[in-house]
């Protein structure tokens, strides 16, 4: 890793962030390149300027590590204007929402077409190393000098008639004798829109297309598939009109058949793919920005069959598609193909486990509100109070989704383990016990991924082909023919056969006695959705323990 100036000019060290990627020494050549051409080279934002947007992503994004690095870089400590530290967390934390209301406001405090360009690449530079932190998560490098505090998330204005881009004049087009556009014909047939739109600066055109070479194009690791594949998702995820319909061109003129890849933007889990893409497109989904609650996994890529070279691959790609996602989300570019759909806010958190961050939406009253926030700000006492009020129903409720009471013993401490480290992440538009929980059960889910998968009610072939049989009135005491003990063991192996979605929604709901609301959020479901669980789950436990519940007939005499 000798040889690396641009981070020796930039932290005096190489970063364990990049360290950690040194199994792939051309991909953190492209990152290295891509950041001396963002940082480093003279443009109309001055540099101190932009380490202070560098700090402001970290801290929209409630990321440790890069708030650690470019807090500590910044030498001038002051805030970005109230306008830009705006326009940027906006950018950073609800591209979709970015609108020309936000650009005139810097308009208005005399940025031009350049100077704008230079910030919205600084906040897509921003996104890429907080993306590759979240995948990577590598150990700091300095202590922080300053507490990670979060910034209020701005209003979200959006009108699709008059704030829709483009928000650049961009100059006139070259051709593909320009070298980086005759390499994106070669790989696309095309060059897209997002290039077009920062014609201005040919030396950042130039540090992208190689870092599309070095990440995209090779397939030593993953497929080129696979690749697009994650930019598709994360694309959806992050509710991108344009990524979306760029994406779906891309794999189509790589093979990929319509259906696959129009059920891959909707809902990939749905999509009937293998378990290893499955596994590979739920992990790197949770280091889109809008996804909340979720840590990246890189052991569950790992027990999928994924080696080190292929996990941070997937990492870099997914960082890629942050940064050219917020590009776009930032100049307005016009969609290269006609979108198949427009998405828009409302297809934010689709997959998440924290609600949408509608500015009307009242916040939930929370008990723990006043501890948590002193555990945000270091409090381990107020964190440790946090752990006895809650450690009895999240280990109960892990008991009952693992079945295990030394694994259940486990993953609580795991789970409060991730909690306290991630804890100044947490934004408080859900109660911390909502939050808490959806930890848990995220660890439940690795633990038991880990395992062989366990078996639906035996009397059901599949969930989708059940239908209650036994609908015979069930005794009036059921304790005249089963004493609490049988009743308490036939209902908790019951409930440990039941297929896993419904399980955990029959605990939260039933036995730890979540509200239908807040049972709905811990699992990122409509209530709607939950209800119909719940509802299911009921009707298969029925089924299974009929036969224990029903009064027997007396033979005629």
């Amino acid at each position: 890793m000798a040889g690396h100036d641009v981070f020796a000019l930039l932290y005096g060290i190489v970063p364990n962030l990049f360290r950690l990627q040194n199994e792939l020494p051309k991909v953190v050549q492209a990152e290295e390149h891509l950041i001396h051409t963002i940082l480093l080279q003279d443009g109309p934002l001055p540099r101190d300027t932009k380490r202070r947007l560098l700090s402001t992503v970290a801290r929209a994004r409630q990321n440790d590590y890069c708030w650690a690095l470019h807090a500590r870089c910044d030498t001038d400590q002051s805030d970005c204007s109230p306008h830009l530290e705006r326009a940027a967390v906006k950018l950073a934390s609800i591209g979709c929402m970015f609108s020309a209301h936000d650009v005139n406001a810097l308009f208005t405090l005399g940025f031009n077409d350049d100077s704008l360009l230079d910030v919205i690449l600084t906040v897509a530079l921003g996104q890429l190393l907080c993306t590759l932190a979240e995948g990577l998560n590598p150990e700091l490098d300095f202590e922080p000098d300053a507490v990670l505090d979060p910034l209020p998330l701005p209003e979200q204005e959006f009108d699709a008639k008059t704030d829709a881009g483009p928000f650049v004049t961009a100059p006139p087009r070259r051709g593909f004798d320009f070298a980086p556009y005759a390499t994106l014909g070669d790989n696309l047939g095309f060059v897209p829109n997002l290039f077009h739109a920062q014609g201005s600066r040919t030396d950042v055109i130039e540090a992208e297309v190689h870092a599309f070479e070095q990440i995209m194009v090779p397939e030593e690791y993953l497929s080129r598939i696979q690749k697009e594949g994650i930019l598709l998702v994360l694309a959806a995820a992050n509710a991108n009109t344009y990524c979306v319909a760029l994406q779906s061109q891309i794999l189509a003129a790589l093979g990929t058949a319509e259906d696959e890849i129009r059920q891959v933007a909707k809902d990939f889990r749905h999509g009937g793919l293998p378990d290893s893409d499955l596994a590979l497109y739920e992990e790197t989904q949770k280091l889109s920005w809008p996804v909340k609650g979720y840590t990246f996994s890189a052991e569950r890529l790992r027990n999928a069959g994924f080696s080190s070279a292929q996990i941070l691959e997937a990492c870099a790609t997914a960082a890629l598609g942050n940064f050219f996602a917020t590009l776009q989300f930032g100049l307005g570019c016009v969609p290269d193909f006609t979108p198949e759909r427009i998405f828009s806010a409302k297809d934010l958190y689709r997959f998440a486990t924290t609600a949408r961050p509608i500015s009307d939406v009242a916040m939930p009253d929370d008990p723990d509100s006043d501890l948590v926030c002193q555990a945000q700000s270091g409090n381990k006492d107020a964190f440790e109070e946090l752990v006895r009020r809650h450690n009895r129903r999240i280990f109960g409720t892990l008991a009952g989704i693992l079945g295990d009471i030394d694994d259940a013993r486990d993953a609580t401490q795991e789970a409060f383990l991730k909690a306290y480290e991630h804890i100044g992440r947490f934004e408080r538009r859900s109660k911390f016990s909502t939050w808490l929980t959806s930890i848990a059960v995220n660890t439940a889910t690795e633990n038991l991924r880990r395992r062989k998968p366990t078996e639906s009610l035996d009397e059901f072939v599949t969930e989708e082909d059940f239908r209650p049989r036994q609908v015979a009135q069930w005794a009036n005491d059921p304790e005249a023919i089963l004493s609490a003990t049988q009743r308490n063991f036939l209902v908790r192996e019951a409930v440990l056969r039941l297929p896993y979605k419904y399980r955990v929604a029959i605990l939260l709901r039933d036995i730890s006695q979540f509200s239908t609301e807040d049972a709905a959020a811990t699992l990122g479901l409509s209530v709607p959705a939950l209800k119909a669980r719940v509802l299911r789950g009921r009707l298969m436990l029925r089924e299974s323990l009929a036969a224990h519940f029903t009064p027997s007939e007396k033979p005629n005499a």
